[in-house]
């Protein structure tokens, strides 16, 4: 959805779109964690540097060869990711460039292709020694922290449907996931899952007093005649832009009435393709609408016009189709 991305091209959204349209609420979409060191390097596609590297004692440095992090946080390069993917935007915009740099020049060479043999071999790859060469990084949309909102037994509010995995809102990632625990989300949700299914007991995940409810009615009206002639590179440079890592009132709002308007100009789809494209304009504008709702920074979600963490919205945004919705308490 985004045009800078470490995921795989059929990651479109497709599981939530689907299940938001069965009348599934979708819960903390405008949590999206965006990783700070993606290889930037032309002809090449976008590659995940892990946290560890930085771990082991890689600095990050700016063109100038500044070890930046020094002057932001007191945690340098080991900051949280939203902090770190922040900052290095940050000089990125200041010096014009599209990359800085991952330094482990100073680090012990075979220890580091011993811990990063496939980092290590993609760089080869791409013509660079990571124990040499400064690596060109730069952020990336990486993980949603938001989805289907469920109960700790991965039930959905629609009875039948559960959600796992990086589609559901199970909670545990709050605002800000902590890296390597999707795999285990999904082992822990799913073996849940299973064992609920095969049990007499059932459920859905209640109601939060806390919650703010978004009944969405937008995108409900006819399609039009006309052909939209917008493409999949605009939309992933416009959430780019619009919903990356600084937000604000005027480009959220711009996001939304875009896509809004791009959903009301496409037709039925009909190839997969089109699909795609329907289901990533729709969940677009659904964390346009929870993002431009939530007036603070948290976590994946950062406001330059509201930068500060506001106690009063610590709650969970839920959204969900008026009409299926109702569908879905008439089957209960």
């Amino acid at each position: 959805m985004f045009s800078h991305t470490t995921n795989p091209q059929v990651a479109t959204g497709d599981g939530l779109a689907l299940a938001y349209r069965a009348g599934a609420e979708l819960a903390d979409l405008e949590f999206y964690q965006f990783h700070p060191t993606a290889l930037s390097i032309p002809g090449f596609s976008t590659f995940l540097v892990s946290e560890a590297v930085r771990g082991e004692g890689a600095y990050l440095r700016n063109v100038e060869g500044e070890r930046f992090m020094l002057r932001i946080d007191s945690r340098a390069e080991l900051a949280p990711r939203d902090v770190v993917a922040r900052a290095i935007v940050a000089e990125m915009r200041r010096s014009g460039t599209t990359n800085v740099f991952l330094d482990l020049n100073h680090l012990q060479k075979d220890m580091i292709r011993r811990r990063f043999p496939t980092i290590d071999a993609f760089c080869r790859a791409a013509g660079l020694d990571m124990t040499t060469h400064p690596l060109p990084v730069a952020p990336a949309a990486h993980y949603l922290m938001g989805g289907v909102r469920t109960n700790l037994w991965g039930e959905s509010n629609v009875p039948g449907l559960y959600a796992c995995g990086e589609v559901a809102c199970t909670g545990v990632h709050g605002a800000n996931r902590l890296a390597s625990n999707s795999l285990l989300e999904g082992l822990v949700f799913g073996a849940r899952i299973v064992e609920r299914t095969i049990s007499p007991t059932s459920g859905d995940p209640g109601s939060d007093e806390t919650a703010i409810q978004i009944s969405d009615t937008a995108g409900t009206r006819e399609k039009r005649s006309t052909i939209g002639n917008r493409s999949l590179q605009e939309l992933q440079q416009m959430m780019w832009d619009r919903l990356g890592l600084v937000r604000d009132e005027a480009g959220l709002l711009a996001g939304q009435t875009a896509l809004t308007t791009w959903l009301d100009e496409m037709p039925e789809p009909r190839t997969a393709s089109e699909h795609e494209l329907a289901n990533m304009l729709l969940i677009g504008r659904l964390m346009a609408t929870a993002a431009g709702e939530r007036r603070e920074s948290r976590g994946g979600h950062y406001r330059s016009d509201f930068p500060n963490t506001d106690p009063k919205w610590r709650r969970h945004i839920v959204l969900s189709k008026a009409e299926a919705a109702r569908s879905a308490r008439e089957v209960a």
